[in-house]
């Protein structure tokens, strides 16, 4: 079933009504009675089926063979110089494949002479020796005497090139054999390899009784030949093609049966009752059926269909799965907008469908941009096949249509317009992480509204593309062209998001992520003339994060680098972001925010505890601080979960290198600068040694074993090596 872009190789299989063309051509050819060579073009452009005529002109041929006498048989060379394109021996190849031909038919007269004649006519313009196994054979008496010199260059035979092909072309024409020598393809060769090919046809090769069958794009070997010679190439192709057929684009009606022959084969494996043959005429006449302008539109979407559809036959909807596959290949870049997009093009909900003009007006500008990646069929064709497979789109497109739909139904029919099996349809849609520039232009557009900024990074880090949006917002001649009423809502999702995004790699070359959204912050706050201005912003930020709280403790400590005389990016106080008042308001807001996520037990539950209990104790809540730590490490949990945390590099170390490292015995100072080591010894002895240990993920397990090692704990129950 699997096709890699073969054409037909029988009349057989002609849906085109292009076999009886293809018998007469190949009938003419064999009656041509002029001695004199013959150059037959076929034109057309990519995809019409001139390689499909080509075979049926030879399985014509071969049978009109069958019933000739051998010395009439035609001597058939089937030539694709796109094989040898690039190697520099174009001329060479097509020689040697020729001399090959003739000497594979045990009927051609004369053989022997022709053939040395012809290696002798090669040598010549190839200034290659003729093969060993081809040249004159001496007799042992001339061997013996040295007489009769082995003739391995053209040159050294004493003869002319004229006379060597006169007496060629003599040889030839008192055969009865047609040589019909076929080159296909040429319209993918390079400009100089083109002309090397018409070389030999007009030139080098045109023998008496030869027939040349050339398949071209006319219009791309005349433009070809234009790009490099400035003009003429119209009549450079004329002058050598002597009878040229145009072969017509194929018709969309024979195009669509071609298809639905291909598609039949596909459908074979669609589970029973699983096929709607309604829905289907219903998005193929209004879509997909534009999407195909030629035989190899349809090999692409076939081979594509064939290879994902049987994984996946008995979750997809094959409607849905087979309309998907004509984005998939003709427009990946939609395709890809769609799999980002879950929230976009599903719906969680199973009634009438009712959206705020706010919302729509949103989805719409995300919606528009992944329309606009399409470059291949009318937008409106687009859209309606996305109108189709997305209900939810309707209410954005067609507000004025009334129409249904239920979640429940998309289920049951596996439909990918519902949210439960919408990913199931991309398990072979690797995501590329990429954000194009019209999708970071709308993502930026969206930062005029908190709610759905918020949402769209949410969206992002869902998707694991949050990284690559950073990245590209970074850049300061981006920053300077957000609208500054937007500045203050790009910072609260910062913010308030960070803590959820993916740390990132720290190297000499690479920026963790919060570096990376502080260095963002920092000049959308620069775009701000006064330290109030700013002030009021950050202070907007941490007063409403929810998400978040390392990240505002890491702003916080960086921006206050510039407080610092000892730092390396200490500023005078004209240049500093804030006032030294303004950080300190910052951090007593921060630090109730502290208090809040430890009084709700978030702040035990997140992976950076440590640099926020520091700056908790020293921005003013030391008894506060202390108080939580000691409670916290009084449960099992807390005290997995505060070792974990304090003891992270250690871990980290442990499980790349695995061996313990002397540099461990630091850690010991962040536990004492929050409880006493000695009063956790005896409660994560206990731990270790009860059958919890076994529950613990590898880190906290690791923390616990870490810690009993560095503080030399006795225990009953053996702690795994962590030293060399």
């Amino acid at each position: 079933m699997f096709d890699a872009d073969r054409p037909i190789l029988s009349s057989q299989q002609d849906r085109l009504g292009r076999a009886v063309f293809s018998k007469y051509l190949a009938r003419c050819m064999l009656d041509h009675r002029d001695p004199d060579s013959l150059v037959v073009g076929l034109y057309g452009g990519w995809g019409v089926g001139k390689t499909s005529i080509i075979n049926m002109v030879v399985e014509e041929l071969n049978f009109a063979a069958s019933n000739m006498e051998d010395k009439e048989k035609p001597i058939i060379l089937n030539f694709s110089p796109w094989s040898y394109s690039g190697q520099n021996q174009l001329i060479y190849s097509f020689f040697r494949r020729l001399s090959s031909a003739l000497r594979n038919v045990g009927y051609l007269e004369d053989s022997n002479r022709i053939i040395h004649l012809l290696e002798l006519y090669v040598s010549f313009f190839t200034q290659k020796p003729v093969p060993t196994s081809l040249r004159t054979k001496r007799s042992w008496f001339e061997r013996l005497t040295f007489k009769g010199r082995e003739e391995v260059y053209a040159w050294e035979s004493g003869r002319d090139l004229t006379l060597v092909k006169a007496e060629l072309n003599e040889l030839l024409r008192q055969q009865k054999h047609k040589i019909i020598i076929i080159i296909d393809n040429i319209s993918r060769l390079h400009a100089n390899e083109i002309k090397q090919i018409f070389q030999i046809v007009k030139s080098m090769g045109d023998y008496a009784n030869t027939i040349y069958l050339l398949s071209l794009d006319k219009d791309q070997v005349v433009h070809t030949i234009n790009k490099t010679d400035g003009e003429g190439g119209e009549g450079y192709v004329e002058k050598i093609v002597q009878l040229p057929f145009d072969v017509p684009p194929i018709q969309r009606q024979d195009l669509e049966s071609i298809l639905a022959d291909r598609l039949n084969e596909v459908i074979k494996m669609v589970p029973d009752e699983s096929w709607n043959i309604e829905y289907w005429a219903d998005i193929y006449y209004s879509s997909l059926r534009y999407f195909f302008a030629n035989c190899r539109d349809i090999t692409r979407y076939i081979n594509t269909l064939s290879f994902g559809y049987p994984r996946l036959r008995d979750t997809v909807n094959p409607v849905d799965f087979f309309a998907l596959s004509v984005i998939e290949v003709f427009l990946p870049t939609v395709h890809a907008g769609i799999r980002d997009n879950k929230d976009l093009f599903t719906d969680l909900l199973d009634q009438v469908y009712a959206f705020d003009s706010e919302q729509i007006k949103k989805d719409k500008i995300r919606c528009d941009e992944i329309l606009a990646r399409n470059t291949e069929v009318p937008r409106d064709v687009l859209l309606m096949l996305l109108l189709r497979l997305f209900p939810r789109l309707r209410h954005i497109y067609q507000p004025k249509v009334p129409f249904y739909y239920s979640d429940k139904i998309a289920r049951k029919l596996r439909r990918i317009s519902s949210p439960d099996l919408f990913d199931v349809y991309f398990r072979l849609s690797m995501q590329t992480g990429n954000i194009t520039y019209s999708e970071f232009e709308t993502l930026l557009s969206l930062a005029d509204n908190n709610a759905t900024f918020d949402h769209a990074l949410m969206r992002l880090n869902q998707d694991d593309r949050v990284a690559k949006f950073l990245d590209q917002l970074d850049n300061t001649a981006v920053i300077k062209s957000i609208p500054k009423n937007n500045i203050p809502i790009i910072v609260n999702a910062l913010l308030d998001n960070s803590d959820l995004f993916p740390q990132g790699i720290t190297g000499p070359l690479s920026l963790e992520t919060p570096l990376r959204i502080h260095r963002i912050i920092h000049e959308l706050l620069l775009r701000f003339d006064t330290s109030e201005d700013r002030f009021a912003i950050l202070q907007h930020a941490i007063a409403n994060a929810t998400k978040s709280i390392y990240s505002i403790v890491y702003e916080l400590n960086i921006e206050a680098r510039e407080h610092q005389e000892e730092s390396a990016t200490f500023l005078p106080l004209q240049f500093r972001l804030l006032e030294p008042s303004q950080l300190d308001s910052l951090r007593q807001l921060a630090m109730s925010r502290i208090e809040n996520w430890a009084a709700t037990g978030r702040l035990a539950e997140i992976p950076h505890m440590l640099p926020v209990l520091y700056a908790w104790r020293d921005w003013g809540g030391g008894k506060a601080c202390l108080r939580f730590v000691a409670d916290m490490t009084d449960t099992d949990r807390g005290l997995v979960a505060f070792l974990t945390s304090t003891l992270n590099g250690a871990i980290a170390q442990a499980m790349t290198h695995y061996e313990k490292n002397p540099e461990w015995e630091k850690y010991l100072s962040d536990i004492e600068a929050f409880i006493s080591v000695a009063g956790l010894k005896e409660h994560a002895k206990l731990l270790f040694e009860d059958e919890y240990f076994e529950k613990l993920q590898e880190e906290q397990q690791l923390a616990l074993m870490i810690f009993l090692d560095l503080i030399k704990a006795d225990t009953n129950k053996f702690i795994r090596q962590t030293s060399v």
